[in-house]
């Protein structure tokens, strides 16, 4: 009788197990026919603070010399750049609309160039080296895109579309280069945009609905907002951020 229990138990628990991951609903897309667009700025609450500077101490005549941070871009208005601002809670809606099928990223005069990329899952692309000095490319992630490997001068690392399967934040750095860094941003779904060099943001052809917005910054954190948006409407969305 107890072995019988026992067995009811585990069985229990093994359908909890593999129907827990599988249950979690996966983006679908849909016809929005009457969807609405949430777009607004990003800024700072206050002066941005001056940025820190970066000792270059590593193959100086290919990479120059010392230079201020861009781990946090202010505009002259307040706005911020490469803030992330991303729907959480949206299991349908539009295409992917990223515009291109591949995404490149690239080190130049030993910096990231863009310093943050939003791809989508299943991605392809390739980190290139336009340095004359090789660099060793490494990204820190909870299992989203790990990799540790050097580039040399003037080539490139191909990343294939089976490598990146799951959302999610990937740091970049470079051990030869120490002050390299950078990040890209898997999207989850395809309302997940980058703000622009004065914080400007667009989501397009949202679904009317409530939802949480969800706002990443690698210097200033993260923090949530709710929103509805209308159908057929322009929902204004102003974020506020602390440095």
């Amino acid at each position: 009788m107890k072995s019988q229990r026992l067995l009811t138990l585990i069985a229990g628990c093994l359908f909890v197990f593999a129907a827990g991951p599988a249950a979690a609903a996966k983006y679908k897309v849909v016809s929005v026919t009457d969807g609405g667009s949430i777009s607004g700025r990003v800024t700072l609450n206050g002066p941005a603070p001056a940025p820190e500077i970066l000792k270059v101490d590593e193959d100086v005549e290919a990479c120059g010399g010392d230079r201020p941070s861009d781990e946090l871009l202010v505009s002259g208005g307040g706005g911020i750049q490469n803030v992330v601002v991303r729907i959480e809670n949206i299991d349908s809606g539009k295409d992917w609309d990223m515009p291109a099928t591949e995404f490149t990223y690239d080190q130049k005069k030993c910096s990231f160039t863009p310093r943050v990329i939003v791809i989508r899952p299943n991605m392809a692309g390739a980190v290139l080296n336009s340095d004359g000095v090789g660099h060793n490319f490494h990204t820190i992630s909870k299992g989203v895109f790990n990799i540790n490997k050097k580039i040399q001068p003037g080539s490139s690392l191909a990343v294939s579309d089976k490598k990146i399967r799951k959302s999610g934040l990937v740091n970049t750095k470079c051990d030869i280069h120490s002050w390299m860094g950078g990040a890209w941003w898997v999207a989850e779904n395809p309302y997940t945009v980058l703000s622009d060099a004065d914080g400007n943001f667009t989501m397009s052809n949202v679904p009317p609905g409530k939802y949480k917005i969800a706002i990443w910054h690698e210097k200033l954190g993260e923090s949530t907002q709710e929103v509805e948006v209308g159908a057929g409407a322009d929902t204004k969305l102003d974020i506020v951020l602390k440095p």
